[in-house]
């Protein structure tokens, strides 16, 4: 056997243990060979013939059990050795042993150590109980034999019981018992870097798995608020039944495709043991309405009856993890409505006081639905697991809505009690912990209820906002479009703007009710954004409500946002429901209109029925696109997909101007690129990748967003190896749009000389007056001036500034509009 085979035989996996159990085998009989045959040499030459044949008869038996082991082994057979282990203990270690023990001097002798050696080896060979089988026969044999030499001593040979024939079975003992021990530690030691090698490998994919997770988080949710923002619009303005039907199964299925990715992201989370568990005040009358408001309309759509009981005594503003207790409630209350088919829902809540600053919230939830058998009630809590009752609505989730309810109230100390009658019913019931902020109590809860239902059920007339003005702040535009437009009934003033630095001089302008603000944008970041505005103490928005937006809606994000000291946070795709919550809680009372204090349309100036246009960045209007008879001139643009990015941007109109805006920033973005990656700013560089991700995405130069993507996920891996690798190539693509666009938007090359040249002077004042109203934000203006300029011609020395002016205001980067005109 060399040592390949050794090796193989140690690593290879084997719980049952047979491969050491093998080697062992060859390591007894092998040394059993040897200490035996060396023996009965010794004892013919000393005369001692009858120790001699034992010792003889034992040589020959281990030889033949070892011969045949290791040709087993050879063959691959390692199961057939532990059938040799059998004779191989009742006749060496038993019979040959006791033999021996009378032969070779009894107690006295060299036998004992043998004894020893068989108490040790037995285990090796047998599993537990065929361990202790053996190991009480052996016990019992040389009980026997000690007792039987004890009565009987003629029957011990003395003569061998020498100090000189006890070296022998020593060095038996001592070399047979190191071979184990030697075995055994290599093999430990090789299996323990196996299992950290594994381990590691583990971690990694672990690793993989959550990033991959947390980034398929964005990338879905971006384009889902797209979808779910749109098919809102399409909900409340269009008036064809049949259109209204298909914009509702959208709907359904868009949020319920969010409920599977959430639920996967959670579950995830939990498995990860990255969960946590945040508290933060809350009111928790506020908590109930967001649970009726969706609970309400699902069960009104199967005709359930779904009724609210709530302790009027109970607390009101309660300190405890007010998102995880919404979900828990919600996903309860998901599965009561979906397993129901007559009857209804009810929640029931209470309380118990447990001292002057804690009481135990009571959590009730019963339905009248298809129930649960009591021998399935064990499989409800495991991971897709569906039990026989519910094989009918398999497909209307992801099954880990009640795991991640019972790992969530495990991380707060409780668990998840059901009680269930099969074709009756089922109540699920959880008590919570909450320290009590304030012991006002709730007070009658019914009125509120029937206000919530009233507003699901009539959107129209809910409130309106004319005189509020809000600002929004992102740096993609269809967010902004979709973000405009969920507010269109509220005649709120919108402004827009698509960066932090373009933000910091809006609101040093203007006074705003409300402000909110995305996260991850290219330069300065929302959150950097925000404190540069909390330094102006003096401002005019110091003290304006602002609200996290972001698309990154990842677990502690919340508390992460509220730390920083944003007022509160919305995830994207933007919730309707939930979004006009937050502006109720945050606009002020006065501005809010409801019932008759709400103004027809006619009443509302057009100022207010159109967000305000501060920047190039703004939400562009659509109108409804003619008919066109002939092919369209962007259909064959190289590199770009003509239907990809008119679905993306909504209209073609939208798709050419967004396709302009991509034509004239791209020199500038770039050189930025570029120098963010030569100076190992990898910070910058991953913000400006991902936002070329999404800018080509939109246009449709789809390979360009894909590599793209690939060097932003390189970027938040900190992989400068690749970063410095396929950023050449990025660029080379990226500005070969250059030239392909430049036949769509280029500059005409011919000058027409029948047009007057500009007097420096004139261009002076035009400068001037640009840079006046760039200082205002008044890109109307600018945009006439700069239209008036097309009845002159442009001195040669000054084309080139002129052109990047109108770049700049293209692009609305005001900050390089005012280095070019200072």
């Amino acid at each position: 056997m060399d040592t390949k085979t050794l090796r193989q035989l140690i690593l290879e996996p084997d719980t049952s243990g047979n491969n050491i159990r093998a080697l062992c085998f060859c390591i007894f009989s092998f040394v059993s060979v040897l200490s035996t045959g060396l023996t009965s040499i010794i004892r013919l030459i000393g005369g001692h013939n009858s120790s001699a044949w034992v010792h003889l008869i034992l040589c020959i038996g281990a030889a033949y059990m070892f011969l045949i082991a290791f040709s087993d082994i050879r063959n691959g057979k390692i199961g057939d050795v532990k059938k040799l282990s059998y004779p191989f203990v009742t006749g060496g270690f038993i019979f040959g042993i006791t033999a021996l023990f009378f032969i070779d001097g009894g107690i006295a002798g060299g036998t004992p150590f043998f004894i020893v050696l068989a108490f040790v080896a037995t285990p090796c060979f047998f599993d537990f109980n065929e361990a202790v089988l053996m190991l009480a026969l052996e016990a019992a044999a040389y009980i026997i034999n000690g007792f039987f030499a004890a009565q009987y001593p003629k029957s011990v040979d003395v003569e061998l019981a020498t100090a000189a024939n006890m070296i022998i079975p020593i060095i038996v003992a001592a070399m047979t018992l190191g071979l184990i021990l030697l075995l055994y530690s290599y093999a430990y030691r090789a299996q323990q870097v196996r299992l950290d090698r594994a381990i590691s490998e583990a971690n990694a994919a672990n690793e993989a798995k959550s990033s991959f997770l947390d980034n398929m988080s964005h990338e879905i949710r971006t384009p889902m608020n797209s979808i779910l923002g749109m098919n809102e619009m399409i909900l409340r303005e269009e008036d064809r039944p049949e259109i209204a039907e298909y914009a509702l199964v959208i709907q359904r299925s868009g949020r319920a495709l969010l409920g599977i990715i959430n639920d996967i992201l959670d579950f995830s989370k939990l498995q990860d043991k990255k969960m946590e568990i945040i508290t933060v005040h809350y009111d928790l009358s506020s908590l109930i309405n967001d649970m009726v408001n969706i609970a309400s309309e699902q069960a009104k759509k199967k005709s359930l009856n779904f009724s609210v009981n709530v302790d009027k005594t109970m607390p009101r503003i309660l300190d405890g993890d007010e998102y995880h207790i919404r979900q828990i409630m919600l996903n309860i209350l998901n599965n009561a409505i979906k397993f129901t088919e007559r009857g209804g829902v009810t929640v029931t809540l209470g309380y118990e006081v447990i001292d002057e600053e804690n009481m135990l919230m009571k959590c009730a939830i019963t339905d009248t639905g298809v129930g649960i058998k009591s021998e399935d009630l064990e499989y409800i809590f495991r991971p897709f697991e569906y039990v026989e009752s519910s094989r009918k609505y398999r497909a209307d989730g992801s099954g880990l809505g009640l795991p991640i309810v019972q790992k969530l109230l495990q991380l707060m100390g409780s668990d998840l009690k059901v009680e269930s009658v099969f074709h009756k019913g089922s109540t699920f019931s959880f008590n919570i912990k909450q320290t009590v902020v304030k012991w006002e109590p709730i007070g009658d809860y019914e009125r509120a209820f029937s206000v919530s239902v009233s507003h699901q059920n009539n959107y129209a007339g809910y409130f309106q906002a004319p005189d509020a003005r809000v600002l929004v702040v992102d740096d993609a535009d269809v967010n902004l479009l979709v973000f405009s437009n969920l507010l269109k009934s509220t005649k709120i003033k919108i402004d827009t703007a698509s960066s932090g630095v373009e933000m910091l001089q809006m609101v040093r302008i203007n006074k705003y009710n409300m402000i909110f603000l995305d996260h991850r944008m290219p330069g300065m970041d929302g959150i950097e954004a925000f404190h540069n505005m909390k330094k102006i103490t003096d401002g005019l928005n110091y003290n304006t409500p602002v609200i996290a937006l972001t698309a990154n809606a990842v677990l502690g994000a919340r508390k992460m946002y509220i730390d920083e000291g944003f007022n509160d946070y919305i995830s994207k795709p933007v919730d309707t429901v939930r979004l006009e919550q937050i502006l109720l809680e945050y606009l002020p009372p006065e501005l809010i209109l409801r019932g008759e204090d709400i103004k027809p349309d006619n009443d509302i100036t057009k100022e207010q029925q159109t967000p305000n246009r501060p920047a190039q960045s703004e939400v562009i209007e659509i109108s409804e696109e003619p008919d066109q008879t002939e092919e369209s001139p962007y259909k064959n643009i190289e590199g770009i997909d003509y239907d990809a990015a008119v679905t993306n941007c909504g209209t073609e109109e939208t798709f050419v101007q967004a396709l302009e805006i991509f034509y004239n920033t791209l020199d500038k973005k770039a050189d930025d690129i570029e120098k963010f990656e030569r100076e190992k700013d990898i910070k910058n560089y991953t913000v400006l990748v991902h936002a070329l991700k999404s800018a080509a995405r939109l246009v449709g130069a789809l390979d360009l967003s894909a590599n793209a993507k690939y060097l932003e996920e390189c970027g938040d891996k900190n992989d400068i190896g690749e970063i410095e690798s396929k950023t050449p190539a990025l660029l080379m693509q990226y500005r070969g749009y250059k030239d392909v666009l430049a036949k769509v938007f280029g500059k005409e090359e011919e000058e027409d000389l029948s047009k007057p040249e500009i007097s420096p002077a004139d261009l002076k004042e035009l400068y001037s007056m640009i840079k006046g109203f760039a200082a205002n934000f008044d890109l109307d203006n600018i945009d006439k001036m700069i239209e008036e300029t097309k009845n002159y011609r442009i001195p040669k020395d000054e084309r080139e500034k002129f052109e990047k002016v109108k770049d700049c205001v293209t692009a609305a980067d005001w900050g390089t509009l005012e280095q070019l005109l200072s």
